[in-house]
């Protein structure tokens, strides 16, 4: 009989056990699989988003402290080396649930498609936004997500900000070419405008969220963002320039905390099938006392003892790790076109090969650390000790 034999025999000695310890080490390596993949979703979204030449002007102290006077735009439009400017503000309107969060802005209709040209969006569409003043733009996701219709219009309702409800009709859709893009949502700024002229008084007209801007090459970059800021820094308003690579990453920066306690969570999990594995091994090993003392009666090594009893720990948890590792890798790629439309810019899950690999090993080190104890104290029992054990 070959040893391939003696482990296949013994794993379906208890096929019930054998497959939930298979399929609970599947489901660690699955769910490392995603915690370890959640970095590289901060590298994707800034790969896919950054323009090295876009530059992002707002409040010194926070695109949710306040707003920047609108006059600014002009300014900035005349300072050397800009080519162009576009200015956005943060609408923050609801569709459905407060749940169903996804950016919407009032944007300069005339300006939008020149420093968002990567938007890819349709020369035709972008006249048209011109000339409808309740015409919206909408990301890919966002579409899927609510099922929404080139030619629908919708309702944003309460926003929080301004207490406003504006219906919209949608008349294109943003290309899923940029991670940022994937889920916003665009209108005229001219719609948003005469909605608030009712708060006229309060300067709400007067007021945007944030500028855009191009600049006409790479080595001008530093020089324009200490323009702009010198300019405005002792100003009522005072205003921080960084490069769009910069500003995405201040805003992800925000979920780093929640990655690190969703990663602890994830390798604790795999703590507990480590000991969930190793109370198994050492049950099957306790259930084999008679077979152990048989086996080294007739002759076989302590050694070929050990490596017997080990390899059916190792082979669960190889076959438990393809089963966890292939099907994160399958639907953790898909994640970002078909799968997750509903997570905004955190659905561009992209997990890579090594990430796989490195699972792959995990699962055969949860199998080592699971089997080596039972394991070795079989292999070195004496048999006169296994024996009496059995009576």
């Amino acid at each position: 009989m070959s040893t391939w034999t003696l482990i296949r025999r013994n794993l379906s000695r208890n096929r019930l056990r054998t497959i939930l310890t298979t399929l609970a080490i599947a489901f660690s390596i699955f769910l490392v699989c995603a915690v370890m993949t959640l970095p590289s979703v901060r590298n994707t979204i800034l790969e896919r988003s950054a323009n090295g030449l876009r530059l992002v002007t707002h409040h010194k102290y926070g695109v949710s402290f306040d707003g920047i006077p609108l006059a600014y735009v002009q300014q900035i439009r005349a300072l050397p080396h800009v080519t162009h400017v576009t200015h956005m503000t943060w609408f923050g309107g609801m569709y459905a649930e407060p749940k169903d969060f996804f950016p919407n802005y009032a944007v300069d209709a005339e300006t939008i498609g020149e420093v968002l040209s990567d938007f890819h969006i349709d020369a035709a569409i972008l006249e048209e936004f011109k000339k409808r003043r309740d015409s919206a733009l909408v990301g890919e996701r966002t579409m899927r997500k609510f099922g929404w219709k080139i030619g629908q219009e919708v309702t944003l309702r309460d926003s929080p900000w301004f207490n406003l409800t504006l219906s919209f009709k949608i008349i294109g859709e943003i290309p899923p070419d940029s991670a940022m893009a994937a889920t916003i949502f665009l209108f005229p700024r001219t719609y948003f405008e005469e909605a608030l002229k009712p708060y006229e008084a309060f300067g709400a007209t007067g007021e945007i969220t944030m500028m855009m801007l191009m600049v006409d090459a790479p080595e001008n970059v530093p020089g324009v963002i200490t323009a702009i800021d010198d300019k405005f820094r002792n100003s009522a308003t005072p205003t921080v320039t960084e490069t769009q690579y910069s500003f995405i990453a201040t805003y992800l920066s925000s979920f780093d905390s929640i990655i690190r306690i969703v990663m602890l969570v994830g390798f604790l999990v795999v703590a507990a099938i480590v000991l969930i594995a190793a109370n198994t091994a050492a049950m099957s090993v306790r259930e084999r006392i008679g077979e152990v003392a048989v086996l080294k009666t007739i002759g076989f090594r302590r050694r070929i003892v050990f490596t017997l009893l080990l390899s059916e720990a190792l082979f669960i948890a190889s076959i438990g790790g393809l089963l966890g590792a292939g099907p994160a890798y399958f639907i953790l790629n898909a994640g970002k076109s078909s799968w997750s439309p509903f997570l905004g810019p955190l659905a561009m899950f992209i997990m890579p090969v090594s990430v796989m690999i490195q699972s792959l090993f995990l699962a055969v080190l949860v199998g080592m650390l699971a089997g080596v104890i039972p394991s070795r104290g079989a292999a070195r029992l004496n048999v006169a000790t296994a024996l009496r054990q059995l009576t």
